[in-house]
């Protein structure tokens, strides 16, 4: 009967891993005596960590009334750590996480929160300054199209004369009708694209046919881009084309064109 109980007793320890064979031992002064104790397992015993049940492959131990309980399930729950050391049969329980470490690992990761919220504020912030500057440069680059729009309605003003073709040959023939003791009739027809002119000068007069031909082609030149520059301080875009007519004769003295405020082409005849 006694061997069949420590049977019993030894398989029910050996399952439960509580670190080896849970003997239980009475020394006097030898280690030789033993004494024997009921053992037995309960499986309606449960066992609760905060009112959780946990489960366990082995059943609680009661032994002469009390209640025994496996370490090796227990450890998972209470996060211990349980070390069997077969040598000086010490059972050996330790914490998982050092309560220091897991102090100073909170703390720092609190204080890597506090970085990167601190971060997250400052980007946040750029943000904001660079969506302000976005819009500042949006609003200066409207100011700016507006002031080109307002400049380009000038030009466009300026470039559409008021002055019109008659009142011009008028001021043309005020400026340049007594031109080098030679006197001259202006004559402006067609519109603000194409504009004809036509120089009228008598060589039969006085002696404007010795006085005309003694004047270099240069000084005729000079003297028709005068004429045909002031067309264009008016009429900037017209095309320009011209004559200078002896009247007397009804000949053609000089022939000449151009556009875009340049005289591309001027012809000056020669006496025959």
């Amino acid at each position: 009967m006694e061997k069949k109980m420590f049977k019993k007793a030894g398989k029910v320890i050996a399952s439960t891993m509580f670190a080896s064979l849970l003997i239980f031992s009475q020394t006097t002064v030898s280690e030789a005596a033993v004494v024997s104790k009921k053992v037995e397992t309960n499986p309606q015993i449960k066992i609760l960590n905060n009112n959780v049940q946990v489960s366990g492959n082995v059943d609680p131990i009661v032994i002469d009334g009390t209640t025994y309980l496996p370490v090796r399930a227990l450890s998972g729950v209470l996060n211990k750590i349980v070390t069997w050391d077969g040598r000086t049969k010490s059972i050996y329980i330790s914490d998982t996480v050092a309560p220091n470490d897991l102090k100073n690992e909170i703390s720092n990761l609190e204080r890597f929160i506090k970085t990167k919220d601190a971060s997250i504020a400052n980007l946040e912030t750029s943000v904001k300054t660079k969506d302000a500057k976005i819009v500042e440069l949006e609003n200066a680059i409207k100011t700016k199209d507006a002031k080109i729009a307002e400049l380009e309605a000038q030009l466009l003003a300026k470039s559409k004369s008021t002055v019109s073709l008659k009142e011009l040959d008028k001021q043309l023939n005020k400026d340049y009708g007594d031109w080098n003791g030679m006197e001259f009739e202006i004559t402006l027809k067609g519109d603000e694209d194409d504009i004809e002119v036509e120089i009228e000068i008598d060589l039969d007069e006085r002696s404007y046919y010795r006085d005309w031909y003694n004047l270099s082609s240069t000084k005729i030149e000079r003297f028709i881009n005068s004429i045909v520059d002031d067309i264009w301080e008016e009429y900037e875009d017209a095309e320009i084309t011209g004559e200078v007519i002896d009247i007397d004769e009804d000949e053609t003295l000089v022939t000449f064109s151009g556009n875009d405020g340049d005289l591309k082409r001027i012809r000056v005849y020669e006496e025959k």
